[in-house]
């Protein structure tokens, strides 16, 4: 058989058009992928942008919920809560996931205090009112105050520390004492150190110290406040403990959100003894 020119060109055309069609095919099998891989991406980064502003919203009312409380204010917005259906309405327009804690009060805490430094512990903190599945009611004069009844404390070094308290008028009063290696304090039976002195001044300008049982002095006063002092050149860690529950020194938030498939997180921790700075000076008692 004899195959003409004519048909030769034939079929290597054939061929060139079968191999461009596929590379046309492949090209544009790639530009779609591409297309559809970078529209996900905008998507995956409007949901994270969209979840961390749904986060700041859930951050901010929390902040907004603890202002409008004592000391200790802790609460967990979860999502069967109507808060935070509120906080998905208001923050974005697809389904959305809240989420929030607030950590502020507990049985128990490590610490540790530079040299030259305190920490303050409220020895009470606000439970709250509980009005959802597990959040609190945000308003002001809902407080419930549990008072810290007994305590322990203690720590791997020297610590000066005081209790200062107010009576029904108002007036502060404070008790004031040390503790080292093995030498807890407190009103625990556990404690080895169970009173501490009480600096007095009076009408006629005289300074008196007593000696008087914490047991009694947190009896006796209300808003009490455990004032931890470093007076060492080394830094000191310190346990307390108290089965009714205290304030801790740091309070922290956890404010998360969900959309789409991204998720984002806000973690704030707030060390609320530098606000009451002035109080780590208030060791004496005027009659």
């Amino acid at each position: 058989m004899i195959y003409s020119p004519l048909q030769n060109k034939s079929g290597f055309s054939t061929i060139i058009a079968i191999l461009l069609t596929a590379f046309l095919t492949i090209l544009s099998a790639g530009i779609l992928n591409l297309f559809m891989v970078e529209n996900k991406m905008n998507h995956f980064l409007s949901d994270g942008v969209s979840a961390y502003m749904s986060a700041e919203w859930a951050l901010e009312y929390s902040l907004l919920k603890s202002s409008n409380h004592r000391e200790g204010f802790s609460d967990i917005i979860t999502d069967s809560d109507k808060e935070s259906e509120l906080l998905q309405s208001i923050s974005s327009k697809k389904k959305t996931s809240i989420s929030s804690i607030l950590r502020a009060s507990d049985t128990s805490y490590t610490g540790t205090i530079a040299p030259g430094n305190f920490e303050l512990i409220p020895l009470f903190y606000d439970k709250g009112e509980r009005i959802q599945s597990s959040a609190k009611n945000p308003n002001k004069d809902t407080s419930a105050i549990i008072k810290t009844i007994s305590f322990i404390v203690s720590q791997d070094g020297n610590l000066a520390w005081n209790i200062i308290g107010n009576d029904s008028t108002g007036k502060t009063y404070g008790i004031a004492g040390t503790g080292g290696v093995n030498q807890s304090f407190g009103n625990d039976s556990n404690a080895y150190f169970k009173k501490g002195f009480s600096k007095q001044i009076n009408t006629n300008n005289l300074m008196t110290a007593n000696t008087q049982m914490i047991d009694h002095f947190l009896a006796t006063y209300e808003n009490n406040y455990l004032i931890l002092s470093n007076i060492s050149d080394n830094p000191i860690t310190y346990h307390i403990s108290g089965s009714d529950g205290f304030t801790l020194p740091e309070r922290s938030f956890i404010a998360s959100s969900t959309v789409g498939k991204s998720k984002q997180n806000i973690d704030f921790q707030e060390n609320r003894s530098q606000l009451f700075d002035i109080l780590k000076y208030s060791i004496f008692n005027k009659q």
